[in-house]
């Protein structure tokens, strides 16, 4: 087995095995987990390179709004105001209803419980970037921790696997106007006792207010060109997370319009927090955010009977990224990919990284995400990479192996795409797919999978994975052990899966347009090139 080992991986060394290209690669341990990968990702990539796309939604401040600034609201209050909202219809005595993405329905976007547009503006934000990789409602969970901790609020364990509803849920979230035996009784109904109704009310009343467009007879018409929407906020600092919305109530200072409101019917706020003659009203900034903390947890994590949640999701240490071997033409492939490092790059490194973001987690302002390019291996195409791992090292000072805990990283060569494809801008269409398959395997089928949405995105609809087979071309051009397929689609999705089924197994090779090409080829640094 003849080996390559290539110096000077930014201070690290990346040591990569060859395999005969006639054998397929197998491992016992499962890598890339696209799942677990992509809720890491959208949890923990909040900021510039390959962030997801509810960082976005808090930068640069959390003043940050869907629909403009002048509004006088911020997503963070809309995002938890929906978490908890799909949640609330969680009935404990027989397990239905909780946070499994029912509020996208219109039926239940229609009822008074969910007056305003929040629930719309928070959906249509979070669902361009759903795929097949999670649901509706783990987006609506990682909505409420992303907006909470970088909003200044505590760390949040978050858990993924929420599976959506296919119907609404019965009604149940409590109103303003209700009284507070009714409230005790929505809450227990959901599994939270009296003293836990009050310390939820006022973790989720940190951020946000009430909006005279959606609740007329609480907050009054604002003439104010920055507050077109009336909001009237439950305290002074309504997108910071703090326990001001408790010591404002405490001290006679606030202006909460469910505390101090015109009409006293729905000061509902008033009547929760003093159900128990103040005492549970926190004081202590300390105790509100640990209390706050495990309370989202439990929010987030009310799911329909039945359905069990994965372990909590930390952040991946070193995270290879977009790993695959691609054809670069005259027999020849490359191994392209990179490693997200989660603030482990000896500091004197990051200055040669490719990117270095943020990922902004709570008490932890210097922790980094630092993105490492491969160095660039050129290999012919009648050898092959059967696995991949890499060495960390701190100048000459050895630190460790990452290598899949002793496996390595597995690679396939059956299929791979190749520089030749490209894709035009008009109305993101992929117009040209060229992708090489090794010569002696002999498909059963070959075709491709991408993602879409059933419905009007954020008003019910549900993303879900559709195929299309591809068949031989007839120009198919042999060299260097591996078939070359020219394919024109006028098939728009983006990414774009190419799949071999061969000897009982499947292969696969992902196209996105926003892949980093080499330096020197067509497009460098702007992603796929333009046909």
């Amino acid at each position: 087995m003849p080996s390559a080992r290539s110096e000077g991986f930014l201070g690290h060394v990346f040591v990569i095995t060859l395999l005969s290209s006639l054998a397929l690669a197998k491992t016992s341990i499962l890598w890339p987990n696209p799942k677990l990968d992509e809720l890491e990702s959208q949890l923990y990539d909040r900021e510039g390179y390959r962030s997801g796309i509810l960082g976005t939604g808090m930068l640069p401040t959390c003043i940050t709004f869907f629909d403009g600034p002048n509004t006088g609201r911020a997503n963070v209050g809309d995002w938890v105001r929906t978490a908890y909202h799909d949640m609330a219809t969680y009935n404990s005595t027989d397990g239905t209803g909780g946070l499994d993405g029912s509020i996208r329905f219109p039926e239940e976007l229609s009822r008074s419980e969910n007056a305003g547009d929040g629930f719309t503006n928070t959906l249509r934000f979070i669902t361009p970037g759903l795929n097949r990789y999670f649901s509706v409602a783990d987006g609506i969970a990682m909505a409420a921790v992303v907006a909470i901790e970088m909003c200044g609020g505590p760390a949040i364990p978050f858990r993924g696997g929420r599976i959506d509803a296919l119907k609404p849920n019965d009604p149940g979230v409590p109103e303003p106007q209700q009284s507070i035996e009714e409230h005790i009784s929505n809450f227990a109904r959901q599994g939270f006792t009296q003293e836990e109704m009050i310390s939820l009310v006022a973790c989720g009343h940190t951020f946000g207010g009430v909006q005279h467009t959606a609740f007329p007879d609480i907050a009054p018409p604002s003439n104010d060109a920055n507050n077109t929407s009336g909001n009237a906020p439950f305290d002074s600092t309504f997108v910071e997370f703090d326990n001001k919305i408790a010591t404002e109530y405490l001290d006679g200072t606030t202006k909460n319009p469910l505390v101090v409101g015109h009409n006293s019917t729905t000061n509902s706020d008033l009547r929760i927090f003093s159900s128990d003659n103040n005492a549970t009203m926190f004081s202590d900034p300390a105790v509100f955010r640990s209390t706050c903390s495990s309370l989202f947890a439990r929010m987030i994590d009310t799911v329909p009977k039945g359905i069990i949640l994965s372990d909590v999701i930390t952040p991946i240490l070193f995270k290879p990224v977009e790993v695959q071997l691609v054809w670069v033409g005259g027999g020849n492939v490359e191994l392209w990919g990179q490693v997200r490092v989660w603030n482990n790059l000896p500091s004197q490194l990051t200055h040669n990284a490719a990117h270095v973001t943020k990922p902004h987690i709570p008490g932890s302002p210097g922790i980094l995400n630092t993105w490492v390019e491969f160095p660039q291996i050129v290999l012919n195409a009648t050898e092959s990479i059967s696995t991949f791992w890499f060495e960390v090292m701190n100048g000459d000072s050895f630190t460790k192996v990452e290598d899949l805990g002793g496996s390595g990283y597995p690679l396939q060569d059956v299929v791979m795409m190749s520089t030749g494809t490209c894709y035009t801008m008009k109305n993101g269409v992929l117009t040209k797919l060229q992708f090489a398959i090794r010569a002696d395997i002999q498909p059963t089928r070959v075709y491709a999978r991408y993602d879409y949405f059933e419905g009007r995105v954020g008003f019910g609809a549900y993303p879900v994975t559709g195929t299309f087979d591809i068949a031989r071309p007839s120009d198919v051009v042999t060299t260097a052990g591996y078939e070359i397929w020219n394919v024109e689609t006028r098939f728009g999705a983006n990414p774009l899966t190419i799949i071999v089924e061969a000897n009982g197994e499947q292969f696969e090779t992902t196209f996105t347009k926003d892949s980093p090409f080499r330096p020197g080829t067509p497009g460098s640094g702007h992603g796929a090139p333009l046909c």
